[in-house]
């Protein structure tokens, strides 16, 4: 029977899980960024005695350089500003260019209503689609930012006691037994799992990516390579589909701007072959390995929680389904675990039933000594 203080111990805890549901998605990427980030905190310890100052330089270590990122980003930007009407100039020569040809196919089959309705159908869908998007956009953004200090104030205090968290959840599981112990590690370690995963797909394939970019961008003599390799790196972690798609399209082109269309070709076989080898190979096939899970869990769960969690799926998706698959791997050792003892039981209690059986034998055939 279940007590009171048990009853009131969950109602408590359902409670705090339902007012904590607004900042549930900026608490796991806290936890995962505090789960990254402890490693390196661990050995700045073996230097610094204090582990205050320690997070400190580890804080500074961490945003400075990012600091740096954003500076350099801007400085990337305001150098393509001068270039935005040449830019402009080539699109107009280009629609020239297309004009010159059109007028002959149109009058052919008739299509200048329809290019004339549909044109302006297309500008005002792309004006009402833009001025939504904005609307959202500046509403939201108060919250977006409420979200972003919470997540800097939560890392940090999630990271300065994460040696704590730590002893105790290994000092809980010490005192349960059975299969309760059991159940806790497994649900330890499918999060760890999936924490080793999101890290490999997310941090460490966007420096991979963004560098590989970058010395492709270089090799074709691309103009502003470093500002596309860092927007590149900022949007790998779209799953399934990565920036593969925008690197052919800048690929594209620079094609017919005409610089280096053999530049311009590379470029694209880049985006094409890359979209096949990272997404659908790297991605599911070396971060299964990292998560300890099969290749198509973290493929299914990646493409799948976006699809039904939309853009907090990036994290959810896999965290589910790599969670899942540590549950059954656990509950079939567990079972089968329970089956070798009951086969164990079983033999020795025939043994012990042969053995009796063969004393009864042994008596039975003994000679009967009559006195």
């Amino acid at each position: 029977m279940v007590n009171v203080r048990t009853l009131f111990f969950y109602a408590i805890l359902a409670l705090g899980v339902y007012t904590l549901t607004p900042f549930l998605f900026v608490i796991l990427l806290s936890f995962i960024t505090a789960y990254a980030l402890y490693p390196f905190l661990s050995w700045l310890r073996n230097y610094v005695k204090y582990k205050s100052i320690a997070l400190f330089l580890l804080i500074c270590w961490v945003f400075i350089p990012l600091y740096f990122f954003s500076i350099l980003t801007y400085i990337e930007f305001q150098k393509l500003i001068p270039v935005l009407p040449f830019v402009q100039q080539w699109v107009s020569d280009a629609f020239v260019q297309i004009n010159i040809y059109t007028p002959d196919i149109i009058a052919k089959y008739n299509l200048g209503t329809f290019i004339q309705t549909g044109t302006i159908d297309m500008i005002e869908f792309l004006r009402q689609f833009m001025i939504a998007k904005l609307t959202v956009l500046a509403v939201s953004l108060p919250w977006v930012l409420l979200q972003f200090i919470l997540y800097i104030f939560s890392t940090y205090y999630i990271l300065k006691d994460f040696d704590i968290f730590s002893k105790k959840t290994d000092r809980y599981i010490e005192i349960l037994s059975g299969e309760k112990k059991e159940f806790v590690q497994t649900i330890v370690n499918g999060i760890k799992n999936s924490f080793n995963f999101l890290i490999f797909n997310y941090v460490v394939l966007a420096i991979v990516i963004g560098l590989m970019t970058y010395i492709i961008f270089l090799i074709a003599g691309m103009p502003f390579s470093l500002l596309f390799a860092l927007i590149i790196a900022l949007i790998t972690f779209v799953p399934n589909v990565g920036p593969w798609p925008f690197i052919g399209l800048i690929g594209i082109g620079y094609y017919f701007t005409g610089i280096n269309t053999q530049g311009a070709i590379g470029i694209i076989a880049y985006s094409l072959i890359c979209l096949v080898v990272f997404e659908y190979f790297i991605r599911p096939s070396y971060g299964a390995k990292v998560g300890g899970v099969h290749p198509l869990t973290t493929l299914f769960g990646l493409l799948g929680g976006t699809i039904v969690f939309g853009i907090k799926g990036v994290l959810l998706g896999p965290m589910i389904l790599i969670l899942a698959e540590t549950f059954v791997r656990t509950h079939y050792k567990m079972k089968e675990k329970e089956a070798e003892k009951e086969k164990e039981t079983l033999t020795r209690t025939h043994y012990k039933m042969k053995e009796k059986e063969a004393e009864k034998e042994k008596i039975r055939r003994r000679p009967v000594i009559i006195g």
